[in-house]
């Protein structure tokens, strides 16, 4: 999984230029992936989890080509190993994903409180695999992040005698598949450092998708369905906002550090929070309006906190 020789081995013994770019990149992709979350879920009413991701990787797909081709930029790997990787472990996050979208046995809140444990996994591995140290203010703000998230989507699986319906092996295999999802997209997201050094965005993304979208498709060809057609348009609606999202990602994670940029994506939260009370009518509680100012500060205080000093090789 490492670098080509043609790469610039020298990016990697120095932090990454600063700049508001990257965050503003991955605020965009937060928002973004949480309207893809929330078209997914209304998808899944009548069509199979692996039909709504094979749609969204094919969409996002042709979003990559489209702006790839308006930009002029190169749709061709140069690192095919470093990306094939990188495709692998984001299909894998991607279809478990999806599974836990889909599922019933866990409330969306605390399939997404797990989900968005990914900051949390790369904080731990990216001094280890990128030698990018974690400060210990974007460690405190990643903490303080995940506190909100959590009082945000008042985790169950904490409570589960207070909530019927959610116990068993079934909810525990929900709750294990949104771990695992959290943690291969955090090795994805780590490959996405490496192949930015030397991949287009729009390229990543095509090559990620359209992987996705055949190991998808093959798999959905064993739980074929008809969706109904409101469900088709919100599929569609998944995968246009997954395709704009992931391109805003890619170019998020090329210009800036794992553990910094990661924790920006507590916005999602945030946003499929005030997307729930506009559209579903749900009002936040007093908590989740706590919860929200802790994930704001702590995308604050990732955003001005100092860099550690980076390992040198």
């Amino acid at each position: 999984m490492g670098l080509s020789r043609s790469s610039p081995p020298a990016t990697f013994g120095r932090p990454p230029a600063p700049g508001s770019a990257a965050l503003g990149y991955m605020a965009t992709s937060a928002v973004l992936f949480a309207l893809m979350n929330f078209f997914a879920r209304l998808a899944t009413a009548s069509a199979s989890w692996l039909t709504v991701g094979a749609v969204r990787a094919f969409i996002g797909a042709m979003v990559a080509l489209v702006v790839a081709r308006a930009r002029g930029a190169s749709l061709r790997a140069h690192d095919t190993r470093a990306v094939l990787w990188r495709s692998v472990f984001g299909t894998t996050a991607m279809m478990s994903t999806f599974y836990a979208l889909s599922s019933r046995t866990l409330p969306l809140g605390d399939t997404v409180t797990l989900l968005n444990l990914t900051p949390v996994f790369l904080a731990i591995l990216a001094p280890v695999v990128l030698r990018e140290r974690t400060s210990a203010a974007v460690a405190l703000a990643i903490l303080v992040s995940l506190g909100g998230v959590a009082l945000i989507v008042h985790p169950s699986f904490a409570f589960a005698d207070a909530v019927p319906g959610v116990h068993g092996p079934s909810a525990g295999v929900t709750a294990a598949m949104s771990v695992f999802a959290a943690f291969s997209a955090s090795i994805a997201m780590m490959m996405l450092r490496k192949v930015g050094q030397t991949e287009s965005a729009e390229a990543i993304s095509f090559q990620y998708s359209l992987f996705a979208a055949l190991v998808l498709a093959i798999c959905a060809l064993f739980d074929l369905r008809m969706p109904a057609p409101r469900d088709v348009g919100f599929m569609i609606g998944a995968g246009v906002c997954a395709g704009f999202g992931q391109i805003a990602l890619t170019r998020a994670y090329t210009l800036g550090r794992a553990a910094r940029v990661s924790g920006m994506g507590y916005l999602a939260v945030v946003a499929s929070a005030l997307l729930g009370a506009a559209v579903l009518h749900e009002r936040p509680s007093g908590a989740a309006i706590a919860g929200m100012a802790l994930v704001i500060g702590g995308g604050l205080l990732v955003t001005f906190a100092r860099d550690a000093p980076s390992k040198t090789t």
